[in-house]
């Protein structure tokens, strides 16, 4: 399949949702040096963003108006008065990774604050931004380079941020396709949501937990799926994936010791992710391994741990990276 991307930009551009743009803002995009293509949700976006384009949602006035003053349109004169316009395309805004970055975390914080306050968080709003973070993957890969940083003790948002970015890695290594890539980097965002409902104490504990303690934590995808289900009840796949994202292939893993054959694939990928992501950042209890060193160690616990298939996909995305 021929990738229609360019040095100077994408070719196509898609911009999903069915709120009104003003007139300017819709000149300027259609304006772009590139195919627009306005369609009403993200199902119409076909395979746009494999074929080198920007998919960009009404949702986010901002990023579109980023992308309309990566033109500039030079009026003049009598052609002015006409309507005409010379529209002369520039190099775009280079893309911000490190802010999307911390928006993600962002996100995962507020989600977490919320239901450590009793509410309920915006579960369908992680879905804007898994599809900005795809978008991005398929940029370059500054994203992944972001989730191997060093950073000094366990996080809650930034692990989350770190398992749905590898996780939407290895989707696309494993050639998965745009919905379902964006459903491994949703799902990743808010695979842990359940360790929100844990005593902050319990987190940030020194040492080996207690029985007790581990045995509490052994609950959370159960609590991660009970908020879906009150948050998002048509979301199925999503209650499953955090469900089931910490069992094994051969029934050693929680919360019901399921098998291989009984995961859902969303599941299977961010378990390995996030064991690769937990590997190489520090906990309480130990220092980090480096990635080189966390991914041995994976590629280890392939077969008895993981699916095959999706740990060789981690190694083909990720042993690359210094």
């Amino acid at each position: 399949m021929e990738h229609t991307g360019s040095q100077d930009g994408p070719r196509l551009v898609v911009v999903v949702g069915s709120a009104d743009l003003d007139a300017d803002l819709r000149e300027a995009l259609e304006a772009l040096p590139a195919d627009v293509r306005f369609v009403a949700d993200a199902s119409e976006a076909g395979d746009a963003a494999h074929l080198g384009g920007l998919v960009v949602s009404t949702a986010d006035p901002g990023r579109l108006r980023d992308l309309a003053r990566s033109l500039e349109i030079v009026k003049g004169g009598k052609d002015a008065a006409a309507g005409a316009a010379e529209v002369r395309g520039r190099d775009p805004r280079p893309f911000a990774t490190h802010e999307l970055y911390e928006e993600a975390c962002a996100y995962v914080e507020s989600t977490v604050e919320a239901l450590r306050s009793g509410d309920d968080p915006d579960v369908d709003g992680g879905r804007l931004l898994a599809e900005r973070l795809h978008t991005d993957l398929l940029r370059d890969n500054a994203l992944v380079n972001r989730t191997l940083e060093p950073h000094d003790q366990y996080d809650l948002a930034s692990h989350s941020v770190n398992v749905a970015i590898l996780g939407g890695k290895v989707a696309l290594g494993l050639v998965t396709g745009v919905a379902d890539c964006v459903d491994v980097i949703h799902a990743g965002l808010l695979h842990d949501i359940g360790m929100a409902l844990l005593p902050r104490a319990m987190l940030a504990e020194p040492g080996i937990w207690s029985d007790k303690q581990r045995e509490a934590l052994h609950q959370h995808p159960i609590h991660g799926a009970e908020i879906i289900e009150r948050c998002a009840p048509k979301s199925e796949w999503l209650k499953r994936a955090i469900l089931q994202e910490h069992e094994r292939a051969r029934g050693q893993g929680y919360p019901y010791g399921l098998f291989d054959a009984q995961l859902d694939p969303i599941a299977r990928i961010l378990a390995v992710a996030d064991v690769f992501e937990a590997l190489s950042h520090p906990r309480t209890y130990r220092s980090p391994f480096t990635a080189l060193e966390a991914l041995e160690r994976v590629v280890g616990m392939q077969e008895e741990y993981f699916s095959p298939q999706v740990v060789a996909a981690l190694v083909n995305e990720i042993s690359a990276f210094p």
